[in-house]
């Protein structure tokens, strides 16, 4: 069985029930089962990485509010926003109980060298730094694959963590500004389940949102080989009201604007049509 829950894409049939927000099956209440129990300490939370096991091998998915969307190998996180600059503990990693064998470890290695964002591709090579922590256990990430640290499973077989990344410069200046990427895979000890397929995590260090946006969707086109929806405009993993309010916004003539998503100078028809169909959850 896979211990991981989904949720139940459903088209809408007719522009009304667009504007009405659509009628989607959740997992909401299965969600809410599966991470209460009073003082098990899953509290999981939109953003972090979901880690399931399914056919003897580790998996990556995405918490995603109050589900989970499996099958997801790109992830995205900003440095500072815990007040400490060139920090933070995001995204947080969470598994279910019952998940791996108690007696277990997991951890994570570095299957790359850190790269920064050029606009259209990510530079290797560069004087910034990664370093990954939790507690007395770190490793650094700088220009090539490197080893990590494994940690204990809960008693109840689950996993919430959070470890520490730290944007540093090798040659002791101030990291730069820019977008950063990491690629990761998740293993186990002992007899437990294979190690997980490459993942990635894209840190933004005072850079725009816009660059954020832009270089998590190529890391996930170009080798998560996911595919990203032309009707989320917003970036956020929902085609939901707000695409809809962006899209008629920009109704008209819009050369090259997101909105136009058959890239045939108009908003339109079309394009509003294109975006209901691709209504709900969305990576």
């Amino acid at each position: 069985m896979i211990s991981y829950l989904s949720i139940d894409h459903k088209r809408p049939g007719s522009l009304l029930r667009a504007f009405g927000m659509l009628s989607l099956t959740t997992s909401l209440l299965a969600f809410q089962s599966a991470t209460a129990g009073g003082d098990d300490g899953h509290e999981g939370h939109a953003g972090d990485v979901f880690v399931g096991v399914e056919s003897g091998e580790i998996f990556t998915g995405l918490i995603d509010e109050d589900d989970v969307e499996a099958d997801v190998r790109t992830f995205e996180s900003e440095f500072g926003e815990s007040g400490v600059a060139g920090y933070t503990d995001e995204p947080g990693w969470e598994a279910f109980p019952g998940t791996f064998d108690p007696a277990l470890r997991v951890g994570w290695n570095a299957l790359a060298g850190l790269g920064r964002w050029n606009g259209s591709g990510f530079d290797s090579g560069i004087d910034e730094t990664i370093t990954v922590s939790f507690g007395t256990f770190s490793f650094e990430i700088a220009d090539s694959p490197v080893s990590g640290f494994d940690l204990a499973v809960q008693p109840d077989g689950g996993l919430h963590r959070h470890v520490g990344f730290f944007l540093g410069n090798s040659t002791g200046d101030d990291a730069a500004e820019g977008i950063y990427v990491v690629e990761l895979e998740m293993y186990s000890t002992g007899d437990g389940p294979e190690h997980c397929e490459p993942f990635w995590i894209v840190f933004n260090n005072e850079a725009s949102e816009d660059d954020h946006e832009a270089a998590v969707e190529w890391v996930a086109e170009n080798w998560a080989e996911e595919e990203h929806c032309h009707g989320d405009l917003d970036g956020d993993h929902h085609v939901d009201v707000e695409d809809l309010l962006q899209l008629i916004e920009a109704w008209g003539p819009c050369t090259g604007c997101a909105s136009d998503m058959d890239e045939d100078g108009v908003v339109a028809i079309n394009d509003l049509l294109e975006l209901i169909g691709e209504w709900g959850d969305c990576h």
